[in-house]
């Protein structure tokens, strides 16, 4: 699951400013659309405060800081065992930012790059890492045979935009995607769609810079997954295409209870003289559909008994600043404490909900990958 690094310098401008006590380095990752870059360097902190690392780059600019299984699989099934995480699905960081670039060509090679390598990478352990496809959805023919390409490769699924671009052609109540329904649904190949990875995220460019671009950050970045979510349902997708499954990452679920009430209700006293087509209640698809993924949501497990466990998984979110590694076991299990969720659905959220939405095998990956 992704995150970004911040700077608020300009956007707190009466805090009182210190130079930096040393120069130091942090990888970041930039491209056309991007103009505000992604820092590398804050995405991989696991376990370690900004602070902390602050301190070892300042001792040695040139330090390597935070966790290495982003990039080394044998190094990632190493943190997962020591975290008792026994499978995991695989989103990009940087590559988020591939899903809104304007130039279609350049996407494309971009994407299939990282296909390639994300297939590589999930080869070190098939059963345990589940590595999810980057969807070109500018063109559906390579849509549809990318997911076919990265389907054979072994990949577990699909990650496509969030939220599309502001042409009606490409609106979700369009036939631009059915296509890409379709075959997803064939090959039961989720897609996912994460925050900041649709093309009202744009406005994450100056994300620090101004009080406006950082509420986006902190306020609407998670109503984009939240529109998207009652657009599909609403234009009849997981009507035509009931073994379709989608999935909101990193959006919380919070929400979800209020958003599956508001869209029926809706339904009841405004759709009845319209030929929507639907011929269940939007929270049923809702329900059938739409996975939704979350970190640390109090609120969200408080809410429970408004809804349904059934469709809800949780997320390290590891190698983030925000991941609840190297303590995921004690950090679920406090929260599930204090909200008193019942055993079956500690039992769905944290690993039949996942295994079941990407066939994962539970009695195989319960035991250390033989790569360990």
């Amino acid at each position: 699951m992704s995150s970004g690094s911040n700077d608020f310098r300009r956007s707190i401008a009466t805090a009182r400013r210190e130079p930096c006590r040393t120069p130091r380095t942090n990888w970041y990752f930039t491209g056309p659309d991007l103009p505000r870059g992604v820092d590398l360097t804050l995405s991989r902190n696991a376990g370690m405060t900004a602070r902390e690392v602050d301190d070892i780059l300042a001792d040695d600019p040139d330090a390597w800081v935070g966790a290495r299984g982003g990039h080394d699989p044998v190094e990632r099934l190493r943190d997962m065992w020591a975290d008792d995480t026994i499978a995991d699905v695989l989103y990009p960081t940087a590559g988020l930012s591939l899903l809104s670039y304007e130039d279609a060509e350049f996407q494309f090679a971009c994407i299939q790059a990282y296909n390639d390598w994300l297939a590589e990478f999930c080869a070190t352990d098939k059963d345990r890492l589940l590595g999810l496809a980057m969807v070109p959805t500018w063109d559906i023919a390579r849509a549809v045979a990318e997911v076919e390409r990265c389907s054979d490769l072994g990949l577990r699924g699909g990650l496509m935009w969030a939220s599309p671009p502001d042409q009606r052609e490409y609106s979700y109540f369009s036939d631009h995607y059915e296509r890409l329904w379709a075959v997803a649904a064939e090959r039961n190949f989720p897609l996912s769609m994460h925050i900041l990875a649709g093309h009202g995220s744009k406005g994450m460019a100056n994300y620090g810079k101004t009080v406006e671009d950082t509420f986006y950050f902190g306020v609407v970045v998670r109503d984009e997954i939240q529109r998207t979510i009652s657009e599909l349902i609403i234009a009849g997708v997981f009507e035509r295409h009931p073994n379709l499954h989608m999935v909101a990452a990193e959006a919380g679920i919070d929400y979800v209870a209020r958003l599956e009430k508001r869209l029926d209700s809706t339904m009841k006293m405004w759709w009845h003289a319209l030929d929507h087509g639907l011929k269940s209640m939007p929270s049923e698809y809702f329900r059938r559909n739409v996975y939704c993924t979350y970190i640390s949501d109090p609120i969200g497990l408080n809410n429970l008994r408004f809804t349904d466990a059934s469709h809800f998984m949780w997320s390290s979110d590891y190698p983030h600043g925000a991941a609840t590694w190297p303590n995921s076991a004690a950090t679920v299990k406090s929260e599930f404490d204090e909200f008193g969720v019942p055993e079956d659905q500690r039992v769905r959220l944290t690993l039949t909900n996942v295994a079941e939405l990407y066939g994962i095998d539970i009695d195989t990956v319960r035991e250390p990958s033989p790569r360990l």
